[in-house]
């Protein structure tokens, strides 16, 4: 598509638009307000001479010619202009051949009456471009229109129209000296001589390569500009103020220099490095906290575990059948037992005792199911020996392994009986012979066991009662040698 484009604007007829090329939309606010009625001010003040006009808009760069010798059909003074709309970042040096060359085919067509047939694609392409500054200015334009007098050969007039400073104001109407009116009247008008933008002005380079440039101002009036650019000019008077803040930091900041980078909020290094540090501190903490209940639970745990294996032979209080190799037994256990099931671990050829705390020592009681006498008794270590009771006494007897005798044992179970209580209690059973005590505990252990003959008990008695009267009667005759010695002499 062709980078330039062109409206032709005329009032023979009223205000029309006799040609507008199709990328142009006319009804745009940016097109409007290049459209306007020339007549109050180029018409009145060129005195039927043509008048240059140079225009920039935020997309465009527009050059017209306006031709004032011509009236309308009621003989007022009237007008037609041909805009010459080009990229922002252009400046033509030839802009005037272009738009003379576009006067005389528009009259031809005019003169023929064939403007429905218009076409300036040849001339519009054929645009040489000669300096090409596309260096994007943004400013903040004046809303006055300005004037700017040439000569007859025109000698300056593209260099004006290319200076940076149209991009400060509104407009600029360039009158023929020659032909115009002079310029009191030009300012009494209402226009601004265009020497006195030109007189001090100032460029400031700004690159947004982050893209974080929020809002730019020149004496506290915001500035159009493009967020997308990356770097762009801004034009302004040497007195002006210009400040700006970004994306990430709203606070105004003041502009000084002819360059500027509008940069990222400045973080200082040692920040994200405490924020680091801190957050790895919460980390340790945390760390040392689960380290705590982690060694807190392995102690409990291990405490329970030597609690288990220090007391992992004390039996339930469940008693546990006990069977004798061939399959069956009897008992209350929870379930049925059977020849196949493992022995208990306490187990040893039948025998299985249960052991229960001893209230009197910090020693155990055992019990025993093998048979009913021995399930009546409880056997103690009370040290250096043992003891058991009987069912339903509370005095203790002394036992030796001689003592099993009573119970109706085989010599294997008696050996098989000693050897798993000496093995589960850790205490010797002492042989009945090895102490003076074990014939002692014999005869009360015959003597518990065998009934008592009444004859027997009156022979002790009256024993003991011969000797307590034989003693004090040996002493007498003792005394009696003591006291009759003095009496030989008689004899």
């Amino acid at each position: 598509m062709n980078q330039f484009g062109l409206i032709i604007q005329e009032t023979t007829a009223g205000s029309n638009q006799q040609f507008v090329s199709s990328h142009l939309d006319i009804n745009s606010p940016e097109i409007k307000e290049t459209i306007t009625d020339e007549r109050t001010l180029a018409s009145q003040l060129a005195n039927l001479s043509d008048v240059y006009s140079v225009q920039v808009t935020k997309n465009y760069k527009v050059y017209s010619l306006i031709v004032t010798n011509l009236t309308d059909f009621l003989g007022r003074s009237g007008y037609y202009a041909i805009r010459l709309y080009g990229p922002k970042g252009v400046n033509l040096t030839n802009f005037e051949s272009i738009l003379a060359n576009i006067k005389v085919k528009f009259n031809n067509y005019t003169i023929s009456n064939t403007l429905n047939n218009q076409n300036y694609d040849a001339i519009l392409s054929s645009i040489l471009i000669v300096e090409n500054d596309r260096k994007d200015i943004v400013a903040l334009k004046s809303p006055m229109n300005f004037f700017y007098y040439f000569d007859d050969l025109n000698s300056t007039l593209s260099t004006v129209f290319n200076t940076k400073g149209v991009h400060l104001v509104h407009k600029i109407y360039a009158f023929n000296k020659n032909k115009a009116v002079n310029e009191s009247i030009a300012l009494s008008s209402g226009l601004k001589s265009f020497s006195q933008i030109n007189a001090s002005q100032k460029e400031i380079n700004i690159v947004n390569n982050y893209g974080v440039l929020n809002e730019l101002k020149i004496n506290d009036q915001l500035v159009d500009f493009n967020p997308n650019l990356t770097e762009f000019n801004v034009l302004c008077q040497n007195n002006d103020v210009l400040v700006y803040n970004s994306k990430d930091d709203k606070t105004y900041k003041t502009i000084t220099n002819n360059f500027i980078s509008i940069e990222k909020k400045f973080i200082p290094k040692s920040q994200p490095q405490n924020t680091y540090n801190k957050s790895t501190t919460n980390k340790k903490k945390n760390n040392e906290n689960a380290m705590y209940l982690i060694v807190g639970f392995m102690v409990l745990l291990i405490g329970s575990g030597m609690f288990y294996f220090l007391d992992k032979d004390t039996p339930s209080d469940v008693p546990v059948t006990v069977t004798d190799g061939t399959g069956t037994g009897t008992g209350t256990g929870t379930g049925t037992e059977t020849g196949t099931q493992n022995p208990p671990k306490d187990k040893v050829k039948g025998f299985e005792f249960k052991k229960n705390p001893y209230k009197k020592t910090s020693d155990f009681e055992y019990t025993t199911s093998y048979n009913n006498k021995l399930s009546k008794c409880k056997f103690v270590f009370t040290g250096p020996k043992w003891s058991y009771f009987k069912e339903n006494k509370n005095s203790a007897m002394d036992f030796y392994k001689k003592t099993l005798i009573n119970f109706d044992l085989t010599p294997e179970e008696q050996e098989s009986f000693i050897g798993e209580l000496e093995k589960m209690s850790g205490h010797p059973i002492l042989e009945e012979a090895e102490t003076k005590n074990a014939a002692k505990s014999v005869n009360e252990n015959k003597a518990a066991t065998t009934p008592k003959n009444n004859d027997t008990q009156k022979e002790n008695t009256k024993v003991k009662q011969i000797k307590s009267k034989v003693k004090p009667a040996e002493k007498k005759p003792a005394e009696k040698k003591v006291t009759e010695k003095p009496d030989e002499n008689k004899i």
